[in-house]
């Protein structure tokens, strides 16, 4: 093999490389887009008061849903044709998913006492 054509072939696999990393990296940045993305907050994984915590699909048009909404859980079918509340449970207390916050919280009821 002459000189150009080494130089040709190890071109061509810098380029392979190159490409194969630019793909995994606009792999990478659409799954973080999907998962925290505009979608993310259309679906009600937002931090607002109501939040889709999770979503089981029986059939291409039938889903159970499980919501929370402040310190209730919600189980809902969700149809075609309606929503229809399954079960409801609602606990003692608000769970915190702010581990920063609940210890505060709990810092501050252990120094007023």
């Amino acid at each position: 093999m002459t000189g150009a054509g080494l130089g040709l072939g190890l071109a061509s696999v810098k380029m392979a490389a190159a490409l194969l990393v630019l793909l995994a990296v606009i792999f990478l940045g659409l799954a973080l887009l999907k998962r925290y993305g505009v979608a993310a907050r259309l679906q009600g994984r937002g931090s607002g008061l109501l939040q889709v915590e999770e979503r089981v699909s029986l059939s291409p048009r039938k889903q159970l849903v499980v919501v929370r909404f402040l310190n209730r859980l919600l189980v809902v079918g969700v149809t075609d044709t309606g929503i229809t509340l399954i079960a409801e449970h609602q606990e003692d207390h608000e769970t915190d998913r702010n581990f920063q916050s609940a210890l505060e919280r709990e810092n501050g009821k252990n120094s007023s006492r």
